[in-house]
């Protein structure tokens, strides 16, 4: 759809209309960790999918107006849909109302199914409800397409699917009384942050010159794991410090971490430019 507009409307080369639309699909890769972070290590999944739900609203709304003939009088551009008629300001609302779609689908990806579960528990996809929603969603694009297929400006193509998913947002929000509030209970991204913010905290430390010295009991398994010697600095954070217990120390995570922790950070930031290149594949 956004291919046709981008085409047909702006008058785009082919290949430069799929660069937008790719840059748009990658996009929505790019903010999963930190909302992932968010949802399981902050706020919660609720308030999350909330926010993501918002972005969807708004971003589908300045889709629409991005359209020449909605703001043609406010910007003082005609309303055809030619790309003499399209001003910078439809050009700033377009792009903006991608990054707001693309926020929101990446919220909504890594919170719903969590959501889900906590409100359903283990019935949170049984086969009836997953005929169910298969159902709605083939009835759903049957009925899209014959219907679209009738209408020819493009501010309705993008306005009534805004309008249909605020008419969604509200009936979400309607339920906000009965859902089930769940607290974060962290999140594997977590660990992360932990290991920077306790790297950080003992920057004018000086490594051993013995690793083994060094925490290195995971948390969770209780094994040993092999140290790399990459991105020392992180190391750091698996410094003992002398005048305190061990014990008394693993009591503040943000202080303290094993080298299993560690070295998951490590190969999460060795990866981290690889992700990248998600916005270039479409997100694929």
């Amino acid at each position: 759809m956004l291919m046709v507009y981008l085409t047909d409307v702006w008058k785009l080369k082919l290949t430069d209309a799929a660069a937008i639309v790719n840059v748009f699909l990658g996009f929505q890769a790019i903010p999963q960790s930190f909302l992932l972070f968010s949802a399981h290590g902050l706020f919660g999944n609720y308030p999350v999918l909330l926010g993501s739900i918002f972005a969807c609203c708004v971003g589908m709304g300045f889709l629409t107006m991005s359209t020449p003939p909605v703001l043609a009088k406010a910007t003082g551009t005609c309303s055809a849909y030619q790309p003499e008629c399209i001003g910078e300001g439809q050009r700033i609302l377009f792009y903006i109302a991608l990054a707001l779609s693309a926020l929101g689908a990446a919220g909504q990806a890594v919170s719903f199914p969590s959501f889900l579960v906590e409100q359903l528990g283990e019935n949170a996809n049984p086969p009836s409800i997953w005929f169910l929603q298969c159902v709605a969603v083939i009835l759903f694009k049957a009925a899209a397409v014959l219907g679209f297929s009738y209408i020819s400006p493009w501010s309705l193509w993008f306005g009534v699917p805004a309008i249909c998913y605020t008419v969604a947002a509200f009936i979400f929000l309607s339920g906000s009384c009965t859902y089930k509030y769940v607290k974060p209970e962290g999140s594997p991204i977590t660990t992360l942050f932990r290991v920077l913010a306790a790297s950080i905290s003992k920057l004018f430390y000086q490594l051993p010159t013995d690793a083994s010295q060094l925490y290195n009991v995971s948390d969770r398994n209780r094994q040993y794991v092999p140290h790399t010697n990459g991105l020392r600095f992180l190391d750091k954070a698996a410094i003992i410090l002398p005048g305190q217990t061990l014990e008394q120390q693993l009591r503040n995570r943000w202080r303290l971490c094993s080298i299993a922790e560690i070295e998951v950070t490590k190969f999460a930031i060795r990866t981290f430019p690889m992700s990248m290149t998600f916005i270039l594949g479409g997100g694929l």
